[in-house]
């Protein structure tokens, strides 16, 4: 057990306390100047963080429309028209010549 005197023992305890409440108010108030000086730049990032999420917005759109409409709706239709029309003028329509030189560099 404990072999200080009573009174000691208190006092220690008191003490202890009071440091231990000193030392939290000493951090409060230097958490508190710290957010005061950081304001700024929290206000920069939530205006930040808008724009990213509007531009992630954007890109999950602009994926959602090529995989949805563009690959499964436009390229048919781009190769019946084609089709169509080498069949009518004996050649490969421009657009669909330059598709194909830009498929070709990308991959």
């Amino acid at each position: 057990m404990i072999s200080m005197p009573e009174d000691d023992f208190r006092r220690n305890v008191v003490d202890r306390l009071n440091a231990q409440d000193a030392a939290i108010k000493e951090n409060t108030d230097l958490t508190k100047s710290i957010a005061a000086d950081t304001s700024f730049m929290r206000e920069a990032w939530k205006d930040g963080i808008a724009t990213v999420r509007f531009f992630c917005r954007l890109a999950a759109a602009w994926r959602f429309l090529l995989r949805q409409v563009v690959v499964p709706v436009g390229l048919p239709l781009l190769f019946i028209y084609a089709l169509i029309y080498y069949a009518n003028h004996g050649t490969v329509p421009n657009v669909v010549a330059e598709f194909y030189k830009l498929i070709k560099i990308l991959l």
